[in-house]
């Protein structure tokens, strides 16, 4: 069943190194891709919000993809993220993604401005339209434009290369509304935009998880992917509660700064925060690390 899908299972989230100097350390990004490999990751989603890509340049996004495709080799597939404001600017960026040889791209709603549900079904349009390699929403509220399950729908009678829904809402009613509305016959990768709805969204008829969890524990949810392909609901359950706990000492401190911290602690780092982004204050440190101990994660 799984060769219909070129995204299913624990995807992955790409968290972006940086060095002291606020360069990416693409030596570090290049042995993150072979980490999440190794360890059963099904999919890199590259240049994703919490990759800090709204930091990087065209030029450096174009870079993170092109590595990714390397290091993957074709044993998992690359999705390029799409994150900007005008369809021009993601197309132009695109297909540079392109030649790069990534498998799909993904496109995240428009920043800050407030779009009407027909301004973003034509940005979506546009963007999905204007290549033939498969494509997917990333419905991303913290954008400030949560996508109605309407738009979705519509999307999917018309743009043929659309294949899937990253869905960040975590809003059980949206995603029952987009599955009624798009119907059975539709090809339709669901995937679980956030680690906290991966066993609700599974129930629904989910493929899987774009997970940023996967970055420094892989195997709690492959763990949990695992539970729920084998129809252990008992087991998911009480998995699905250890990623939430998880997940909330993941959140402690500033913007993705618990990661990276909790990455120096398993040995496979992550790099530094970019500024004016900030790392975790020391007071932080001893309460993440206290709630990873509680949880047997370190």
């Amino acid at each position: 069943m799984e060769e219909k899908y070129l995204l299913h299972g624990p995807a992955s989230e790409i968290i972006t190194p940086f060095t002291e100097n606020g360069e990416i350390d693409y030596e570090l990004l290049e042995a993150e891709y072979e980490f999440l490999i190794s360890n059963g990751i099904t999919g890199l989603f590259v240049n994703g919000l919490a990759s800090e890509s709204l930091m990087l340049d065209v030029d450096q996004r174009v870079e993170a993809v092109q590595r990714a495709v390397k290091v993957s080799n074709g044993r998992i597939p690359v999705f390029g993220n799409l994150i900007f404001n005008s369809i021009d600017l993601a197309v132009s960026c695109m297909k540079r993604y392109e030649e790069c040889g990534v498998d799909a791209i993904f496109i995240t709603p428009p920043l800050v401005y407030q779009y009407t549900g027909e301004g973003l079904y034509d940005y979506f349009a546009g963007i999905a339209s204007a290549t033939n390699l498969p494509a997917y929403i990333y419905n991303a509220p913290e954008t400030g434009n949560k996508v109605p399950p309407e738009v979705v729908a519509k999307l999917f009678q018309n743009i043929p290369n659309l294949r899937g829904y990253k869905d960040s809402t975590q809003d059980i009613i949206h995603q029952q509304t987009v599955i009624d509305l798009i119907g059975k016959d539709r090809h339709f990768e669901l995937m679980a935009g956030s680690d906290a709805q991966i066993l609700s969204t599974s129930m629904l008829g989910g493929k899987g998880v774009v997970s940023l969890i996967t970055c420094v524990f892989p195997k709690l949810i492959l763990e949990l992917i695992d539970a729920i392909d084998q129809k252990d609901y008992e087991k998911a359950q009480e998995l699905q509660g250890k990623v939430l706990r998880v997940r909330k000492a993941l959140k402690v401190g500033p913007f993705m700064g618990a990661y990276k911290y909790v990455s120096e602690l398993i040995g496979s780092p992550l790099g530094k925060m970019k500024a004016p982004l900030r790392e975790v204050s020391e007071a932080d440190k001893v309460k993440i690390k206290d709630m990873l101990v509680r949880e047997n994660m370190i």
